[in-house]
Order: structure tokens, then sequence, then C-alpha cells
């Protein structure tokens, strides 16, 4: 299979891709751009990596990466896809069995959720949701949090498998999540966080729906108010031109204690960049950032596709 392209992009609660003034244009203009690209591939599915915002995945067992190799079903969370999406089961499968053989140790699922970490992105490259996906969830919210490293050198096994599947075809890998941001934390280990809150994270899987409903009236409210989100531009900007450079070396340096202190309890999200970055194996060949206080989100947007496709 030809692993055509590659597509990195912030995603939030609060956004709007309709064509737009004021902050968010630049971001927005360049994911309608990505999706032009896409259109013009028409790729035969989309490996996207991406994390769970505690609505599929919960910390009575929560695995540092999952591929979803049957059944995939979209949360609806934000206004985001819901109920059954397409997938390529037969290139999930050889990604599973090809990861393992090259030391690493997924989780695999047969029935896997997905809420907008993996469906907004979907949403925005694929609007008809016509174009099958793989999706590789990697925890982001609290331990276990895989290292950037570890992220980029799985990515690079999946990337691997990709190109060694028989079946033909061609793929576009997505990373989805960050930039800076500092949503309520989400890990079971943060001390500041309610009694009621905690054992939601490990036990909240029957009640999920009622518990999303509330986060999602909160998160509405706050908006109303004008509510706004701290965001590390400069950090942003040196992450992207990092991957722009193909300069990773630094940005697979950082610890998860700096990465908390630089990019917020939202900025975790980058391993899903890091992780596709290893897949494509070169550098991002174009770069686009918005920080829009509104969306509480630095959004970024990267993208690289083989020459003959783009």
């Amino acid at each position: 299979m030809q692993l055509a392209g590659i597509v990195g992009m912030s995603h939030s609660p609060s956004w709007n891709l309709e064509p737009l003034e004021g902050p968010a244009k630049t971001y927005v203009d360049a994911v309608f751009d990505a999706r032009d690209a896409i259109s013009r591939i028409a790729p035969d599915v989309l490996v996207i990596f991406g994390p769970d915002h505690v609505r599929n995945f919960f910390f009575d067992m929560m695995p540092p990466f999952c591929i979803g190799v049957g059944d995939v079903t979209g949360f609806g969370d934000y206004d985001s896809p819901g109920g059954p999406l397409p997938t390529h089961p037969q290139l999930a499968s050889f990604i599973a069995k090809a990861v393992m053989a090259a030391g690493f140790d997924p989780a695999l699922s047969h029935n896997m959720g997905v809420d907008h970490g993996i469906t907004q992105p979907l949403a925005a490259l694929s609007p008809a949701l016509e174009t099958p996906i793989v999706p590789i969830m990697i925890s982001s919210g609290g331990e276990p949090l895989p290292t950037l490293a570890r992220c980029f050198e799985f990515g690079k096994a999946v990337g691997d498998a990709i190109r060694a599947f028989p079946g033909g075809g061609r793929a576009i890998v997505v990373g989805s999540g960050g930039l800076s941001h500092s949503p309520p934390s989400v890990s079971p280990d943060d001390p500041t966080i309610s009694s009621e809150t905690r054992d939601y994270l490990i036990n909240g899987r029957p009640r999920v729906k009622e518990f999303n409903a509330a986060r999602e009236k909160s998160s509405k409210e706050r908006r109303a108010a004008g509510g706004t989100g701290p965001i590390n531009e400069e950090w942003d900007r040196w992450l992207l031109d990092c991957m722009c450079r193909g300069d990773m070396d630094p940005v697979l340096a950082i610890d998860n204690e700096t990465l908390l202190a630089d990019g917020g309890t939202g900025g975790q999200e980058i391993r899903s960049w890091i992780a596709a970055l290893g897949a494509w194996s070169l550098p991002a060949q174009t770069s686009k950032y918005s920080p829009v206080p509104t969306w509480i989100t630095g959004m970024g947007c990267i993208t690289a596709f083989e020459k003959e496709m783009a």
C-alpha cells in the first residue's frame, strides 16, 4: 500500500469549520486545503492516531496504544459523528500483527468507541464519512503516558506496516490533538480533581452518557460566558518548526513533566502527531497555526503529500 500523505491537526470541542474571519481563519483555511488534497488523492483508508477523552477508554484498564481492528463507533460528542463508521479490518489486523512483530504490544479492540479526538478530523477531511478508517488510540490523559520517543517509534512501525500491506491502495496518516491547551484534568493521579471525578475516570463506563452531557453543558456555559484557555504560542510554533525542519530529537527528548508545564493538560495529545510523523518518516511540508483563545487551543495543521499526489 502507498502511504500517500500525512495530516497533523488540532481538534477542539469549540471549533467551527465554516468559512470564517478572525483568529481561526488561518487554521480553517489550512484544513480546507488538506481536505482538497485528500479529495484529489482519494485514499482508500485514513489511519488516524488520536486520544480518547474518557468516553470510551477508562482507567480501570487503560492501554498506552489501542488499534481498532473490528467495528468502530463514534460517540457523537460535541456534534462530532456518532454511530458506526467505515473501517478497513484487513489493514488494521495487518498493522496489529506487524507492530507486535516489531516489539510493540498494543491493545486490540474488535468493538472500539471513538470520540471527537478521532471523529472530528475524520469529518473535517472526509465530510461524507465514506473513507474507511483504522483508529489508533494513544493514551494522553493520564498514566500510562508513552514517551514521545516511544510514540515516534510506534508510529514508524505502523508506517512500515502500511507500506508492506499487500492489499494495494493508498493511505493517509492523521495525527489529531493538541497543541497547547489546558482543559480539566482527566488523570486519576491528579490530586486536584474531585473524588467524584476520579471515580468516574476509573469506573464511569456505565454512566458515560450522563457524565458527558454534564461536561458538554459546562463547556458550552464557559464559552457563552467568554471563557478562554491559556495557550503557549511560542511553544506551539517551536513544535511546528521542528516538525517542518525534521529536527525531531529535541521534541522526542521532552519528558512528561516538561510537556505538561509547556503544553498544558491537553498538550499531552501531541503524542498523536508524533506517531503520525513517525509513520510518515519525513518532515512536514506545510505548517499553519492560529492561537484561538475561544477554542481554548493552539490550533495547528501540518501536511505533507507524495509529490505526484499533491
